[in-house]
């Protein structure tokens, strides 16, 4: 038995916590069976563990919690390494007592904008991209080297030749006038004793979009700028800072044209190696770097994990597909950017390679950019070097396929070459030697994985990851070109299927925190956060102010307090969710929302607008929903007033709504669609004495439409979650297993690799929407909440339990889910064996779980371990 996962702000050994009250948290690994933590202790230096001094002590405290711990004592100094150490007294069965530690540590940031010493430098022109250089030498023996930077809009970094890590598109995008990003790291390494030169590339990333190229919609938070502290720990104690002022020399940079949404153009033959070494003596290009206005926003540590490469693509085919034009598949869509190897002879340096991006082709196998963004590019200009590399910077896009021109695949120089030789004529043209597609996202944990014998479900669950992983940045993006938005929906409704896959902790506290940088006065919480997008009243008022998607301020929290445990961020953020729900309050008629998207993107001849279900059905449901949730989190926070006058609100919605939209003789709320049955279910609005009309009536009309989905981006989640909890899941299966019909099932058979915007988006011959889209994606919940019979977020059972009730399906042989639990790793596998079905699980240390059989209820409630159990099949 041991401790393990030792986190400080759901991180391991983070560098940049910067703010005074870090939460630290742990698990327990260990072989024997009911493994419960009775107490733990937590001790915290300043410095090293069991060395200097001693801030905080939490005394042996009586409890199993083993996460979201806060940090109680003295106050935190910025700039520091504090170690900590945890002990715990656990048992196992009737066995005694043992008492286990473990030691950890974690850095602080700055607390604290006057601790910066250092200006803001960078440029004063669009369009416009230098270098920035500082050379310093080192006054002693170093004991630490560690190196602050805020550069926006994104920044790479190297110090003496090498970079500084290998983050990419940091820091991440904020609303820039409320909140900007600085990140951290450790350069001790890197730091020379004879000479040291620190080189900076800036790029607009989302704080500066002045256009030029395709674009979204222009927008500019100021120019590009930097501000960089490096501090110098010597080891007989003293201090030296390098900042960023006047003293940084400036050149022109490679980067050309760089657009978020409209690609980059690189020139080669600006760049040169020499620059990154404290050697190189300055030409004359190079002048005194300029001093710039500071941003408006606060510097804050970037609280999120950094994106990086973590994924690669090798191409399944390249084609010519006119001459000299050449189509790369990589067989997946995908977003991020490639790679390529060039081989090039020295008279070639000038020469360009052009690059163009897009998810769809034409009939005649050229690229079609038509639901991407007609134009975006990636241009490489060469220098006078035999071998070369690029990858852009500072843009990224989502793809499938990538246009070449300008040079040739190495297989068809192959081919030329054995020509040639016949002919005596050359190859003219530079030689791609390797292309390698680079899928970006957060350097976050997969804390989900789900198997099971139907490859058609198996498929669709990958299709949903693909999607889930593409739209995963700095925030959740509706698409990964077109746009590039925070369509704020998908975070509450996708939200357990997200938390199902991927440990999304710390990027839902951003995100709220986006949230907060947004809200107007009035409490509106607009559709899109950080708001990048303004000017809607020109067309839907709906896409600037729609309950379903401001309502993530007050759902996304939940389900994090949920999955994680975390009751910080309810706190944390419940003014901005009072304020939240009392806006929507002040726009009700007689406690009737009627404005919104409504159930957006459903199936019907009116694409997108809702059209299936009524505007007011789908917005009082989510006000409903609001209220219930308020109520959970004041009585959560001990708010016994405001928990009061939220259920006395929700009496007063609950009577209005069903004397409105319940037909009492049918059981059908409106016209009883399919989001509309659903939602009302999920919400609480049915009266317990209509509920068995209402269900019945959902079944009727999956049933007579041939199970075909008709609910769209905010109705889906609904009726998933509505199918699983009334015991109808043999629905789900029959309408997952539909491929013939827009859906899942649909996408897959029509060629899909990633989950696409629309029910129908990858029709053949006539493709539409993004082919990159993760709202639509909360069958997840079915497959790891149902088939595996993993409920982590929509039940009712206490932070420590968990129950494991697996519903098999017809047409399924086995399945085999694992999740992360923050106390650890939970499995269930089954499979049918001999009529009855065997099951598998197990649980770790510190949880209690039920485990169910179908309509036979708890067969057995166990601890830690892993057991064996069977029912009929």
């Amino acid at each position: 038995m041991k401790i393990s996962r030792q986190t400080t702000d759901y991180q391991k050994y983070p560098l940049n916590i910067g703010h005074e009250r870090p939460v630290f948290g742990w698990n327990v690994e260990g072989e024997e069976r009911e493994i419960r933590q009775e107490s733990y202790r937590i001790s915290v230096w300043r410095g090293e563990c069991g060395l200097g001094e001693m801030v905080w002590d939490s005394g042996r405290t009586e409890s199993s919690r083993m996460t979201g711990i806060c940090y109680g004592g003295k106050a935190l100094v910025s700039d520091c390494r504090y170690g900590w150490r945890v002990e715990i007294s656990c048992r196992h069965g009737a066995g005694e007592s043992l008492t286990l530690t473990e030691e950890s540590w974690f850095e602080t940031g700055y607390f604290d904008r006057e601790e910066w010493k250092g200006s803001f430098i960078g440029e004063t022109s669009d369009h416009i991209y230098h270098l920035y250089r500082k050379t310093f030498a080192l006054d002693g023996e170093i004991r630490r080297a560690k190196l602050y930077i805020c550069g926006l809009g994104h920044f790479e970094c190297w110090l003496n030749g090498k970079r500084v890590s290998d983050h990419v598109l940091e820091p991440g995008w904020s609303d820039y006038n409320k909140t900007c990003f600085y990140t951290a790291y450790d350069v001790t390494d890197l730091a020379e004793e004879s000479g040291n030169c620190l080189l900076v590339k800036l790029g607009d990333g989302m704080f500066n979009v002045p256009g030029g190229r395709y674009v979204y919609y222009e927008r500019s938070y100021g120019k590009c700028k930097l501000l960089v502290q490096l501090v110098l720990e010597y080891s007989d104690g003293r201090k030296q800072l390098i900042v960023t002022d006047s003293s940084w020399k400036m050149a022109p940079g490679p980067i050309k044209f760089c657009c978020i949404y409209g690609g980059e153009d690189y020139d080669a033959r600006l760049w040169k190696k020499e620059y990154l070494y404290a050697d190189y003596r300055e030409e004359a290009v190079w002048e005194p770097a300029v001093c710039v206005a500071p941003p408006e926003g606060k510097l804050s540590a970037m609280p999120m994990e950094p994106m990086k490469v973590m994924e690669t693509y090798r191409p399944v085919s390249i084609k010519e597909t006119r001459p000299g034009v050449w189509l790369y598949d990589f067989g997946t869509n995908f977003s991020g950017w490639v790679r390529i190897r060039v081989q090039a002879d020295k008279n070639m340096a000038g020469s360009k390679i052009v690059m163009k991006t897009g998810e769809i082709i034409n009939e005649d196998g050229t690229l079609n950019q038509r639901v991407t963004g007609e134009g975006y590019a990636w241009n490489y200009i060469l220098d006078e070097n035999r071998e070369q590399e690029f990858a852009p910077d500072f843009t990224y896009t989502g793809f499938r396929y990538l246009e070449m021109t300008g040079a040739i695949p190495e297989e068809e120089r192959k081919f030329l070459s054995e020509q040639n030789t016949e002919t005596g004529e050359e190859n003219s043209l530079p030689v791609i030697t390797e292309m390698v597609g680079e899928f970006i996202y957060p350097d976050v944990e997969q804390t989900g994985d789900f198997k099971c014998s139907n490859q058609l479900f198996q498929d669709i669950h990958e299709i949903v990851l693909q999607a889930i992983k593409s739209n995963t940045k700095s925030y959740f993006t509706d698409c990964p070109h077109r746009e590039k938005l925070g369509w704020l929906e998908q975070t509450h409704l996708i939200g357990p299927s997200i938390m199902y896959n991927l440990d999304v902790h710390n990027l839902y506290v951003k995100t709220e925190g986006d949230m907060a940088d947004s809200q107007w006065e009035n409490g509106l919480v607009p559709n899109i956060c950080p708001e990048y997008v303004t000017g809607f009243e020109k067309w839907h008022r709906g896409f600037l102010d729609s309950p379903e998607w401001g309502s993530a301020c007050i759902l996304s929290p939940w389900y994090v307090y949920r999955r994680y445990g975390d009751s910080g961020i309810l706190e944390k953020y419940y003014d901005v969710m009072k304020k939240y729900i009392n806006y929507l309050g002040g726009k009700t008629h007689h406690e009737i929302l009627h404005h919104g998207l409504g159930d957006w993107l459903d199936i019907g001849p009116c694409t997108p607008h809702s059209q299936n279900t009524p505007v007011p059905v789908v917005a009082t449901c989510i006000y409903y929903y609001d209220l219930d949730i308020m109520k959970h989190i004041a009585e959560l926070l001990n708010k016994a007033q405001d928990a009061a006058e939220f259920a006395e609100r929700m009496e007063c919605v609950k009577k209005e709504y069903n004397l409105q939209f319940l037909d009492n003789q049918t059981g059908r709320y409106a016209n009883g669609s399919q989001a509309a049955q659903a939602m009302s279910l999920m919400t609480g609005l049915v009266p317990e004495a209509f509920e068995e009309k209402v269900v019945d009536e959902l079944k009727k009309d999956v049933v007579k439409r041939e199970y075909a989905i008709t609910a769209g981006d905010v109705g889906h989640p609904f009726l998933v979650a509505a199918l699983m909890k009334f015991g109808m899941s043999d629905l789900l299966n029959e309408m997952t297993n539909i491929t013939e019909k827009p859906g899942y099932g649909y996408q897959v058979v029509n060629g899909a690799t990633t989950l696409t915007e629309e029910w129908d988006g990858p029709e053949p011959g006539h493709p539409h929407g993004s082919q990159n889209h993760l709202m639509l994606g909360s069958i997840e919940e079915w497959f790891y909440g149902s088939l595996g019979g993993i409920e982590l977020i929509r039940g009712e059972l206490p932070f420590d339990e968990i129950c494991i009730a697996p519903r098999p399906q017809a047409g399924v042989d086995w399945v085999e889910v694992r999740v992360m639990h923050p106390y650890g790793k939970i499995t269930v596998s089954w499979r049918r064996v001999n009529g009855e079905i065997e099951v598998t699980c197990q649980v770790p240390p510190n949880l209690t779980a039920h485990l169910e059989a179908p309509g036979e209820g708890v067969l057995r409630t166990v601890g830690s371990g892993n057991y064996t159990y069977r029912f009929g099949g």
